[in-house]
C-alpha cells in the first residue's frame, strides 16, 4: 500500500505532517548557546573566577579552587577602587513636591483603608441577616403536610363551597 503524499501513515491521508509549525527545543538551543560561550571565553572566566565557570559547566568546584573555609581563591587580585558618590541636595521646591506625593498617598492609603472597612462592614450585616434567616430553614419531608393546605382537599372544598345553591 502506497503512503499518501506527507502523510505519516500509509492508512490515513488526513493525518498529515506540518513542519513549519513544530515548536523550537529551547533547551538545546540554550544547551547550544552555553556552548559557543563556554568556547570562546572559557578559558578567560576559568582564569579569572572558576566558581563561576565550574558552575556554567554544572561541575562541582575542584579541592584546588577552594579553601578551609569554603571561599574560593581568586587567581588574581583585585584592585577595584571605592570612590565615594556626591549626593546632590535637594532644593525646597523638590522637598515640597515630595511631602505633597507623601501627603497625597498617605490620603489614598486612608481612603482605601475606610472604603475596606465599610465593605467588611456591609459583609457583616449580610452574614447576620443571612444567619437570621437560616433559623427558618429546615429540612422538611416532601410526602408530609406542611403548614399550608391543598386547595383539591376534601377539608378545604367543605368549608368553601357552599352546602345549598338558592338560585
Amino acid at each position: 500500500m502506497k503512503k499518501y503524499n506527507g502523510a505519516q501513515s500509509r492508512k490515513s491521508q488526513f493525518r498529515k505532517r506540518s513542519f513549519g509549525k513544530t515548536k523550537p527545543n529551547y533547551r538545546s538551543l540554550v544547551k547550544q548557546e552555553n556552548d559557543s560561550f563556554l568556547a570562546k571565553f572559557g578559558a578567560r572566566i576559568k582564569a579569572e573566577d572558576p566558581a563561576r565557570y565550574y558552575s556554567m559547566i554544572g561541575r562541582k568546584l575542584p579541592k584546588k579552587y577552594q579553601n578551609q573555609f569554603g571561599e574560593t581563591k581568586p587567581n588574581t587580585p583585585s584592585t577595584v577602587e571605592i570612590v565615594p558618590v556626591k549626593v546632590p541636595e535637594k532644593t525646597p521646591e523638590e522637598i515640597a513636591k515630595e511631602e505633597e506625593a507623601k501627603r497625597i498617598k498617605a490620603e489614598k492609603a486612608k481612603a482605601l483603608r475606610e472604603k475596606k472597612i465599610k465593605e467588611e462592614a456591609f459583609r457583616r450585616k449580610n452574614q447576620d441577616a443571612a444567619a437570621r434567616e437560616f433559623r427558618y430553614i429546615r429540612w422538611v419531608n416532601a410526602h408530609e403536610q406542611g403548614n399550608w393546605r391543598s386547595i383539591h382537599s376534601e377539608e378545604y372544598k367543605s368549608k368553601t363551597e357552599k352546602k345549598y345553591k338558592y338560585y
